[in-house]
């Protein structure tokens, strides 16, 4: 038995080379469709068909395996060529050819459908893989999102241009200093124009009433939830979320010295589930030291309930977490499963604010499936202007629990107040913003 491999572009091609070198006593064994070549990252690749046929060698004679380019053997045809032979006596039909032309018509009637079905494959294998990774089919249709909303921004941006320049020179100044803190173009006319519908002309030459009534409108955009940790309430379990690198293990040390400076027999509980990170564990180790409360490292959500039993008598139970990254789906699941559970979960998003305000609004889209009930704000020592913050908070309408803006424990942690959200918006210093402290219990403005 002998066994050859032909390659063609169609199947129709390939039996009729089985036919030339093997006879039509050959049988075809096995055929498939394969990428042939491929150059450069495979771009230049060719879909051929692939057949393997066998004849018994004792039925012809041993024929020398040779595969000669039908290009190049067409070449030698022209260039070499010989004295006009006498012409063959015709082939007396046999059975093996009658049986070897009905092959070739089933070949010419399946090799379109063949190379449909070998599309389909593809196309199905595609859909199985962009299901496995939905970024691959959301982040094109996002960056298309994004670039329309671009362009709406700048043809809404000139209408609002025109608008504006009809604003009375007081209201010009404000809307003008709003912008230059970042609030958004439409928000601040939005503002302005509140002003004047409520004071009238007339009453708009007043700039203390003006100013008040600005600001009472800028507070109303925003909201707040007063403090989460307070010897007034029952037993509470707050976990902290957030992407890597907004300072969610210094927080919640925050809050445990919080908790301890308010009350010092209030049962507190560090939880940590952030074992991605030694560094985080260690420094929480130290802290939950210091203030002499219990730490406990819970590396699957096994262990975390057997916490939970352990402690379940606590007043204060804090869960530190890791940064998630937006294709991390176990790390996700792992939050959806302790939210979900038998106890109420309260869950603070932290977000840092140099964040740029578009990975804020899309952190906080992606974190809402856990779900988040409330934001906590970070590093605001590290911003000059607080308009961006602003525009996400009285976007998304989601409440603020607290600001923080610095590493002192618990010093450099604030209950977020409106009025603070505002004078942030207006430019006023973070550093100084904080400095002016305000009672760790004052409830939301």
């Amino acid at each position: 038995m002998k066994l050859k491999r032909f390659e063609a572009l169609s199947l129709q091609e390939a039996l009729q080379a089985v036919k030339a070198e093997l006879g039509p006593e050959a049988v075809i064994v096995s055929s498939r469709r394969i990428q042939k070549g491929g150059g450069l990252f495979g771009l230049l690749s060719q879909s051929i068909i692939e057949v393997t046929a066998a004849v018994d060698r004792s039925s012809q004679v041993e024929v020398e395996p040779a595969r000669v380019d039908r290009s190049f053997q067409s070449l030698l045809a022209k260039r070499f060529v010989p004295d006009a032979p006498t012409p063959p006596p015709p082939p007396v039909p046999t059975k093996a050819d009658h049986g070897f032309s009905e092959a070739l018509q089933v070949a010419n009637a399946l090799d379109p459908m063949t190379h449909h079905l070998h599309a389909m494959h593809q196309e199905i294998q595609r859909l199985r893989e962009e299901q496995q990774d939905p970024e691959r089919v959301l982040g094109p249709l996002r960056q298309e999102l994004e670039g329309l909303r671009i362009v709406v921004g700048q043809v809404l941006g000139s209408q609002m241009d025109k608008r504006v320049e009809g604003l009375p020179g007081d209201l010009m100044d404000v809307y003008q200093s709003l912008v230059s803190q970042g609030v958004n173009s439409q928000t601040a006319h939005h503002l302005v124009r509140a002003v004047v519908e409520t004071l009238g002309t007339a009453g708009i030459g007043n700039r203390e009433a003006m100013k008040s009534l600005l600001w009472e409108r800028m507070e109303e955009a925003v909201a707040v939830s007063g403090p989460a940790v307070s010897k007034h309430y029952g037993q509470k379990v707050m976990m902290l979320v957030g992407p890597t690198g907004v300072g969610k293990t210094t927080t919640i040390a925050k809050l445990a010295g919080l908790a301890r400076q308010q009350d010092d027999h209030r049962r507190t509980v560090l939880i940590t589930l952030d074992t991605y990170r030694v560094a985080a564990v260690e420094q929480l180790r130290v802290f939950a030291k210091i203030l002499k409360i219990p730490l406990e490292v819970a590396v699957s959500h096994k262990d975390f309930m057997e916490c939970m039993g352990r402690h379940q008598h606590a007043d204060l139970l804090l869960i530190d977490t890791a940064g998630r990254s937006p294709k991390d789906q176990a790390g996700y699941d792992e939050l959806l499963a302790i939210t979900r559970g038998q106890v109420h979960v309260e869950t603070h998003l932290v977000l840092a604010a140099p964040m740029a305000e578009l990975v804020q609004m899309e952190t906080i889209r992606r974190y809402q499936s856990v779900p988040v009930h409330k934001l906590i704000i970070t590093k605001l020592d590290e911003i000059s202007m607080g308009g961006g913050l602003y525009n996400v908070l009285s976007q998304t309408g989601l409440p603020v629990s607290y600001l923080s803006a610095g590493q002192r424990v618990p010093e450099d942690l604030e209950v977020a107040t409106r009025t603070r959200l505002v004078e942030l918006a207006w430019g006023q210093s973070p550093r100084q913003v904080l400095q002016e402290r305000i009672p760790l219990t004052e409830v939301a403005h």
